[in-house]
């Protein structure tokens, strides 16, 4: 069972966006302690934006800019409050059962946090096998091999497959979880902070292995993050959020080099150590 590329012989539809969100809200209510009157927080403010297949959109901003509950609502983690989310064709927020289910199966997270995106009452094979199982897809030699097939993808010793991921370093960790995200063939995958957790070395192999990852299955990526040398270094396009609201979009280098909005430059400017890492990581 080897992950293949999505199918090219329709040119037309290999132009078509593989994610559309438009108008997309996210309002949180919320009861003051002290007057015990009800709030409205509104995290995502009428978010829209469109990517192409095969590429990486980023998304950045502040803590508390909203990218974060973005990526859930795209991963169907959380409700939109209004507004609609399109997959290819298919308008996802209304999905349930299911419809749903199908659509987890294209649709794929890598999570901030290796250690505790990991079961670890699990080996690493148990861990890769589990979204499988959870479809019903193969049978049990099937669906090992697969999960040593994965293993090998991410340049993973075959020895990892019955070890536990406590015996496993973080970049190891988040090897092992991008592996999972990959066992259903998916064709889009939210990568929320996925190498926030990590040293900088570390993050460059990750950052390596998910570029390579994309060239041979043709994936599409978008990619949550508050650290602008990874970004520069992962992205093709690049959205800024402030206060749940889309500040600018651009391609990476013309953003980088030529920021439109006050708070773009604001963000590139205030980002410490953003010329070090980027420095660090190869990136000019």
């Amino acid at each position: 069972m080897r992950l293949k590329k999505p199918s090219t012989d329709n040119a037309e539809a290999e132009q078509q966006p593989i994610l559309t969100v438009s108008n997309l809200s996210k309002v949180f209510r919320v009861r003051n302690a002290v007057t015990k009157k009800r709030l409205e927080f509104k995290p995502v403010d009428d978010v829209s934006f469109s990517m192409k297949r095969g590429s990486t959109l980023a998304i950045v901003g502040e803590s508390g800019s909203g990218k974060s509950t973005t990526a859930r609502m795209v991963l169907r983690l959380d409700d939109p409050t209004s507004g609609s989310i399109d997959f290819q064709g298919t308008a996802i927020a209304s999905l349930s059962g299911r419809e749903l289910k199908k659509l987890r199966k294209r649709v794929q997270p890598i999570f901030q946090d290796p250690y505790s995106s990991l079961n670890p009452m699990a080996s690493i094979g148990e861990v890769l096998q589990e979204p499988l199982k959870i479809h019903g897809i193969g049978n049990r030699i099937s669906r090992e091999a697969k999960a040593r097939e994965l293993l090998d993808m991410v340049s993973l010793d075959q020895s990892m497959f019955d070890r536990y991921s406590s015996e496993l370093s973080g970049g190891q960790r988040q090897r092992v979880a991008i592996a999972r995200s990959l066992a259903l063939n998916p064709e889009l995958i939210i990568c929320d902070e996925p190498v926030s957790a990590l040293d900088v070395l570390v993050q460059a192999q990750i950052l390596d292995l998910l570029a390579k990852l994309q060239d041979e299955f043709n994936l599409s990526y978008l990619f949550i993050s508050h650290d602008l040398a990874v970004v520069r270094m992962i992205a093709d396009e690049v959205l800024v959020m402030r206060r749940g609201k889309v500040v600018e979009r651009g391609l990476t280098e013309e953003l980088f080099n030529d920021p439109k909005e006050a708070y773009s430059r604001e963000l590139l400017g205030a980002m410490s150590g953003t010329r070090g890492a980027t420095a660090e990581l190869g990136v000019g």
